[in-house]
Parts: C-alpha cells; sequence; structure tokens
C-alpha cells in the first residue's frame, strides 16, 4: 500500500483472487428486487441468489464470486459520515453446500494481507457472541479460527446481534457472522480494550463481512429452522475498502466518490457545508443508479426513494441560497465514472436528466412556501416540531423530514419523529389500493385479505370453472362492501362478492382479471319480493385464502348471503386474454430460439388491448431481429398448433423440460400447457384452443426496463389488424408527400438522409474543431484567453477546457448546444486564479442564455435553455474577463 489504489485495481484483484480459488463469477443484477416481495431494492449482493441457499435452485457452481450495486435505504439518515452510503458497490463471494467456516476465514485472510497487503496487526474480528431469547449460541469456532490463521486473540471482538446477519428481507437464509474491522488510527479516537465496547463508527471501520455462515432460515412467524445444507455468504463495500487500502479519511475521498463530491460543490460555488457536499452527492449518484433503472420518481414503492432522495437535496441547496443549482453536470460525471461497468447509465442519459429535471421544476415550484410555512408555525421556542406537523409539510409541500429536523436542531430542538411515522404509516394504510383495470373504472378497492378471514374454515376455497366455461350456477357464500363482511348488498353498493364456484379468472401470472355480470337468480333476497341483483364485476382478484372476489357495483336489485347466482364472463373480453397470454408463451419460445436458452421471462402483463412480455437479455433486438421475431412467430400462428394442457407434479413439470417463471410460487400440482412441441410451460392462465385462434401477431416497441432485462410489447387478433392497416395508411401518407411509390419510399428517406447528414457533419466538425483552431486572442495587457463554440456534453465541454486552459495558459470559455440546451464551461489556470474567478466570469454570462450554474475560481459550468444567446454570450466574454 506505498501507493495509491484505483478502485479499478481493487474490484479487479478481489474477483482474480477468488477466480484463482475456483469460484465462478457471475454478473451483478438489476438494483430493483424481482425476487423477494419483501424488498424493493437489492441491499446485499446475496439478496438475488437466496433460492440457492433454500435448495429451491441449483447454482451454476458451489463457490461464486461477483461485483452487485446494493441500495440500503435504513443508511439515508447517516449519509456523510465517514463510511456510510445510499448505494455502493458489493465485492461478494459464496460458497453453497461446499466449504464452511475454515475454509472461508482461511480465504479471507490470505486475501487482506497477502493480495491486498493489510498489515494484520491493524485488523480486528468480530464474531457472534450468542443469543439466548432467539436461542442462538455463540460463535466460538469462527473465533478459534481467526487466532489460528493469526489475529492476535486481543484483535477478536465478541459482539451480539451485530453480528447474526441476515435475513435479505423479512424471511429466508441467514446465521452468524464474522466482520473485519481495520484500525484507522489514533487520530479517530481510542485504542480497543478487551471487554469494553467497540467503536465501529469512528476509528474501528467494517472493510468485510467475511463470512455469513448461512445454517438457519428465518420464518414468517420469526422462528428458526435449520436450513439442509450450510452456506458461506461473504459482503465487501468497494468504496470502504478503498478507503481503508489508500488509508484515506472517508469514502467520500476515494476515486468513487471524489469527483462527484467536487461537482456538487462547485455546482454550489462552495456555498455549501462539506457535509452537504458529501451528502448531494451520494444521493445523487444513488438516485442517477435508480432512473437508470427505468424507475420514476413517485410516492411510493421504488420511485420514492430517489424522490427523497433528491428533494432533500433541492431543499438543502435552496436554504443554503444557492439559486439555479444545476445537477447535470454532477450526473454526467457519474455516467463518466460508472458508465463502462453499468452500460444501462450511458444508455439512459437522456431520460436521467429529463427526469432530474422535471423533479427539480416541480419541487421548487413549492418548497418555498414549505419552508415559509415551517417558520410561520415555528417562529419562536420552544422547537420540538410536532409529528403531525411535519407529515403535512411532507404531504403538502413535499418537504423531507430530514430538512425539518436539521430546521430544529439548527434552533436547539427536535422533530417528533416517532408521531411523524405513525401518520406516515396511516397515510400508506389509505393509500395502499388496487386500481382496477379494464373495466372503464378509476375506483381504489382494499387490499387486506384479512377482511375475509372470518370465512376460512367455513368457506372452502373457491372453485375455477374457467378453464372449460365462461358461464356458470353457483351460490354466494361471502360479500364484503367498504372492506367490511355483510350479509347482503343492494343498487348502489360497491361489493366484493365470493361465489362457491366460478367461471371467473382472478387475476395472477400477469394476465388480469375477467370482468362480466353476476346475476342473482333465487334465494334469500329474491324470496323477499325485491328485485334480484345484478352486478356489472370491472375486476376479479384472488385472496390469499383462495377466493376468487368478484368486484364491481350493484345496479339492480339486491343480493344476499346464500343466493343462487348465475355468472357470465366478458366472452369478447376473454378471448382477447387469451390470444395475447398465448402469444406470450409463442414468444418466449421465439426469442429463446433465436437468441439463446439465457432468455428467461421477468414478467408479463396480459390485458385484452395488449401484452407486455419482459425477458433477460443482455442488449436490444435489432429492427431485422424483431421482423424476424413477426415472421416466425405468426408462422407458428397459421400453423394451428393445437393446445394441450396436463397436471401433473412441479418436479415431473421441470424433469420434462416445461419452462417456468422465476420468482413464481408454483405448488405441488402445475398445469403445463402445451402447444405441440413448439412451446412447453407452465402456466395457471386461459389459453386459446389452438394457435390459429390469436389471428396475427404484431410487436409496437421493444425497450430496457433494467440492466439486462428488455420489453416487447405487442398486439394481437384484431387489434393487430387495425395496427397493421393503420401503419400501411401512414406509409401511403408519406410516400403521396414524397411523390413516389410506396416500394420507393426507402430508397426516397435514403437519398434525404444522406444529404441531411453531409450538412450536420460539416457543422458539426467546424464546432469541434473551433475550440482548437484560431480562436485564442488576448486582453489589452497581452493576457491569452479562447472563447469558442464546441460539440458535445458538459463532460465533453469540461475536458476540453481544462486541456485547453493549460495549452495556452490563459482563461478559457466553451459553448455548446447540447441537444437544445445551452452549455458554458470556464477555466482559469491556478495561476491566474489571483487576477479571474471562474464563478465570476460565470456569473457574468449566464443572463444571455437565461441559465444557472456555479462553481470555483478554477472552474465553473451552466446551461441555460435560451440556446440562440451563445454567439452573443461568446462576444461578451472579454468584457467578462474585464
Amino acid at each position: 500500500m506505498h501507493r495509491p489504489v484505483t478502485s479499478r485495481e481493487v474490484r479487479a484483484a478481489f474477483l482474480d483472487f477468488f477466480v484463482e480459488h475456483d469460484h465462478h463469477r457471475i454478473g451483478g443484477v438489476s438494483l430493483l428486487s424481482r425476487n423477494d416481495p419483501t424488498l424493493l431494492f437489492v441491499n446485499s449482493g446475496m439478496a438475488p441468489l437466496k433460492r440457492y441457499f433454500t435448495g429451491e435452485e441449483r447454482p451454476p457452481h458451489p463457490d461464486l464470486c461477483n461485483v452487485q450495486p446494493c441500495i440500503r435505504t435504513k443508511d439515508i439518515d447517516d449519509v456523510g459520515d465517514r463510511h456510510h452510503l445510499t448505494l455502493f458497490e458489493m465485492l461478494g463471494s459464496w460458497s453453497i453446500d461446499h466449504y464452511f467456516k475454515e475454509r472461508a476465514i482461511e480465504l479471507a485472510f490470505e486475501l487482506l494481507t497477502t493480495r491486498l497487503g493489510f498489515d494484520p496487526h491493524r485488523l480486528y474480528a468480530t464474531v457472534f457472541d450468542g443469543d439466548p431469547s432467539l436461542p442462538l449460541p455463540a460463535d466460538d469456532i469462527s473465533a478459534s479460527i481467526w487466532e489460528g490463521v493469526g489475529i492476535p486473540r486481543d484483535h477478536i471482538v465478541p459482539l451480539g446481534v451485530d453480528n447474526f446477519w441476515g435475513p435479505a428481507g423479512d424471511t429466508g437464509p441467514c446465521g452468524p457472522c464474522t466482520e473485519v474491522f481495520y484500525d484507522t488510527g489514533a487520530q479517530f479516537g481510542p485504542g480497543f480494550v478487551p471487554g469494553k465496547e467497540f467503536d465501529t463508527t469512528r476509528r474501528y471501520i467494517e472493510i468485510w463481512n467475511a463470512g455469513v455462515f448461512m445454517e438457519y432460515e428465518r420464518q414468517a412467524d420469526g422462528t428458526f429452522s435449520k436450513l439442509p445444507f450450510t452456506s458461506v455468504d461473504t459482503g465487501c463495500g468497494l468504496e470502504r475498502l478503498v478507503m481503508a487500502m489508500n488509508g484515506q479519511d472517508s469514502v467520500y475521498d476515494t476515486d468513487l466518490m471524489q469527483p462527484i463530491v467536487e461537482m456538487a460543490g462547485a455546482a454550489a460555488d462552495d456555498k455549501l457545508s462539506p457535509e452537504n457536499e458529501r451528502m448531494i452527492a451520494d444521493h445523487v449518484r444513488a438516485a442517477t443508479f435508480i432512473l437508470g433503472e427505468g424507475v420514476r420518481p413517485s410516492n411510493e414503492g421504488a420511485g420514492y426513494i430517489p424522490r427523497r432522495v433528491l428533494r432533500k437535496s433541492i431543499a438543502v441547496v435552496h436554504r443554503a441560497g444557492v439559486a439555479g443549482y444545476d445537477f447535470d453536470g454532477i450526473i454526467d460525471v457519474i455516467i463518466g465514472m460508472f458508465g463502462e461497468h453499468y452500460p444501462h447509465l450511458v444508455q439512459r442519459r437522456s431520460e436521467i436528466h429529463a427526469l432530474f429535471r422535471e423533479e427539480h421544476a416541480d419541487f421548487e415550484r413549492v418548497i418555498s412556501r414549505g419552508l415559509d410555512q415551517l417558520e410561520r408555525l415555528y417562529s419562536a421556542a420552544p422547537f420540538r416540531i410536532r409529528g403531525r406537523d411535519a407529515f403535512d409539510l411532507f404531504a403538502t409541500y413535499g418537504l423531507p423530514l430530514d430538512i425539518v429536523r436539521d430546521f430544529a436542531r439548527e434552533r436547539g430542538g427536535d422533530v417528533d419523529v416517532e408521531e411523524y411515522e405513525r401518520e406516515f404509516r396511516v397515510h400508506q394504510t389509505k393509500s395502499r389500493v388496487i386500481k382496477l383495470r379494464g373495466g372503464g373504472g378509476s375506483e381504489d378497492w382494499p387490499v387486506d385479505d384479512r377482511r375475509f378471514a372470518a370465512l376460512e374454515g367455513t368457506v372452502a376455497p373457491t372453485a375455477f370453472l374457467g378453464y372449460a366455461d365462461v358461464f356458470a350456477r353457483s351460490s354466494v357464500v361471502g360479500m364484503a362492501v367498504a372492506g367490511q363482511l355483510v350479509g347482503g348488498a343492494t343498487v348502489g353498493d360497491r361489493v366484493e362478492l365470493i361465489a362457491r364456484a366460478t367461471p371467473f379468472y382472478a387475476e395472477s401470472g400477469g394476465q388480469v382479471g375477467d370482468t362480466g355480470i353476476v346475476r342473482a337468480i333465487g334465494g334469500p333476497a329474491s324470496g323477499t319480493g325485491t328485485e334480484p341483483a345484478e352486478i356489472a364485476v370491472v375486476d376479479t382478484i384472488r385472496t390469499s385464502q383462495g377466493y376468487h372476489v368478484h368486484r364491481g357495483t350493484v345496479v339492480a336489485g339486491s343480493v344476499a348471503v346464500g343466493d343462487d347466482v348465475s355468472l357470465e364472463v366478458d366472452t369478447e373480453r376473454r378471448d382477447n386474454l387469451r390470444r395475447n397470454h398465448s402469444a406470450t408463451h409463442l414468444l418466449q419460445a421465439v426469442l429463446r430460439t433465436m437468441l439463446g436458452e439465457h432468455v428467461h421471462q421477468a414478467g408479463s402483463l396480459v390485458e385484452p388491448s395488449r401484452l407486455r412480455f419482459d425477458f433477460t437479455n443482455p442488449a436490444a433486438l435489432t429492427r431485422e431481429q424483431l421482423y424476424e421475431v413477426e415472421r416466425v412467430l405468426n408462422r407458428a400462428i397459421f400453423s394451428d398448433l393445437a393446445a394441450n394442457t396436463e397436471v401433473k407434479s412441479f418436479a415431473e413439470a421441470v424433469a420434462s423440460g416445461a419452462l417456468s417463471m422465476e420468482g413464481e410460487k408454483y405448488g405441488d400440482r402445475v398445469r403445463v400447457v402445451h402447444f405441440g412441441d413448439y412451446s412447453v410451460e407452465l402456466c395457471g392462465g386461459t389459453h386459446v384452443a389452438a394457435t390459429g385462434d390469436i389471428n396475427l401477431f404484431r410487436i409496437i416497441s421493444e425497450s430496457s426496463i433494467a440492466s439486462g432485462v428488455r420489453r416487447i410489447v405487442a398486439l394481437t387478433g384484431e387489434a393487430a389488424v387495425e395496427y397493421t392497416l393503420h401503419r400501411d395508411a401512414i406509409l401511403s401518407t408519406v410516400a403521396g408527400r414524397l411523390k413516389v411509390g410506396v416500394d420507393d419510399v426507402p430508397e426516397r428517406i435514403e437519398r434525404l438522409a444522406t444529404g441531411a447528414k453531409k450538412k450536420s457533419s460539416r457543422a458539426g466538425a467546424a464546432a469541434a474543431a473551433a475550440p482548437a483552431a484560431g480562436q485564442r486572442t488576448t486582453l489589452a495587457d497581452g493576457t491569452p484567453y479562447l472563447a469558442a463554440m464546441s460539440a458535445g456534453d458538459a463532460t465533453v465541454l469540461r475536458a476540453q477546457a481544462l486541456h485547453l486552459a493549460a495549452s495556452i495558459a490563459g482563461p478559457v470559455v466553451i459553448a455548446a448546444d447540447d441537444d437544445g440546451r445551452a452549455r458554458v464551461t470556464v477555466v482559469v489556470p491556478r495561476a491566474l486564479e489571483d487576477r479571474f474567478d471562474a464563478a465570476a466570469i460565470l456569473g457574468a454570462l449566464l443572463p444571455l442564455i437565461e441559465g444557472r450554474g456555479g462553481g470555483k475560481p478554477g472552474m465553473a459550468m451552466g446551461g441555460g435553455p435560451r440556446v440562440t444567446g451563445l454567439r452573443e454570450l461568446l462576444d461578451a466574454v472579454p468584457s467578462a474577463l474585464g
């Protein structure tokens, strides 16, 4: 560790070490948790691999390693200290039903001391001290192994629940763990004394969870059971490891964070505290990664985290009095640093920028009013802010709790966080509703299945008749109105009705629920002389108790529990659902044949109007590939392959080659749907009798929704025919405007495009050459300077300006039209900073493009919407230089 090491070198050293020790390297996955409903984001390297540890799936090799980006939302409030981050890169290694504690600790010690060069006298190992309340025993074995490999006994620290890891979610594999801490030096606190408190926040920093020893599985009721085999899970934060290896004070000093921190400060004209510069760097990096997965900021789900961290950043800048803070430069630095390892960030650059700008504009419209309201509420001491007030400020103005808390603490007070969290939970409960599909209604329905708990044990799960029938007679066995069980319902009531048996398919496996009509045909209600009920069903769902719940409005008469009813599915809608669902099976078969067996379904939505199919693939499909998918799939449709269904055990189905969906839960007995030998899948949905019933298949879009996950949206049947005719009409109109035949349209467009490209390339070449060509001039005192147009984004302009300023030994102003947005970068060589201030120069120029920005005396960056002002801006450079 005689010279600084880079994060690239540390990544490579970690992976190379484990590959050399017979570990199979696997790729990272999307930040979005796709297989665990208890997680919004992947929060550890093992989270995507949980099924390997339980034996549900077999890994590609017993020993694995990788690099996985992770999100820890619980660390957001600690961001800005030495070592906490919202997003971090996890270096991980695993052994599944192979080696255990002894080999794991030997490998950890060898990697740290031999390969990475750590002084073993500055390493401390913590081990699980046991927990009688669970009850779980102390891990004396790991302590002995650490002592055996060379860690002194007084450097082995027994700790409690902090050294019992997992699970990654509410349930799953877990076990005692042993963590390695690095002694960062006496300047950060007193040394550890055995038997006394072990400082894990200042002096001693965790650099590696060198072994979670998976031997238990936590159940939903909080109890632990033994796993069928033992495994090892390790995880090492790349940022912390680089910090420790370079002897840096914090993770924000590493090459993974420092350039972002510098840009965050420069954009604020040094008006932010170092802690806030760090916080913004962390939050913008995390939000960039999340938005790069296709997530949009929102008030719930995965979108809540980027909204929370962005609004906190905006509020901090606003309170610091920074006008026109521009996140674009920070985003470009982040993408420039991480785009090589995470190419989806580069692919979604424009979308990420657009979402940042949209969120910034939306929040800036209300933040001043929110802060003013906070001042009015608490203009005098005491500053114990009520949780209800804090939540109202969040709900009304989007003001983050962190900002309200900072406001109070600056005045010697605090916020009632417990009351705030209670209010937030109430809000979440009220908002947790299901939006109906397909019925034209936008009503909200409760989702908590406990409203039907009283029926369990007395009412059997609903018998589903819909594979063969779309009409049936049955009887009502339960009803709810407004989330409460009732004995009857009448006209105008929005009712949830359960029948003993039904032909209505309940939403599952991507296929939306059926709609139709339920009519009372006899029973208590009809016997009273009232008009028998007619219920317009707008959705059907399935509860955890196995009940098919028909949701709709009573449009005539009355209905009561015990009534006989007829249930009639909307057959036209069901037919469209069948076509689209069967087409998803054919589509997966075609994609696997064309692209390879790495293709797996990653989600789907089967609606009457369209189908959506998500699948794993590292790259976008070319236009030619999409055409070939359509051709091959339509050939299968025209072959009119018959659908056949078998019911067999899950093990038999998988052994026969039937495809299953990753993450889907299957019972002991499963339905296997065949379309000849073309497609064989496990599926509980409804399907056409033969592929010819699909009629026609057309793809309308293909896009990325996450790293390595693509999405196809397509149409079948009449919708596909209408789409084809519409496209043909557009083509005919284009041909008419171009005054050529339809067949000649491509050639004519190519000629037009070639002409435009030549003009564009000439203009682009001139712009790119401008900074390097003959625009250097001098001020009256002979000082050289350069003002020029260029081409590129903020990162390109920054690099050009730095290079040219060094070349001419004078101030440089570079401007560009970046996809309709004016950008400006000003650089002043260090030797001239006593005469020129880049931030002041930029401030004098920005009004000409209606822009915003900031920086330091040596460099400043900004942008604005008025591209037409760029030439005027460059002409004004001499006066701005004074």
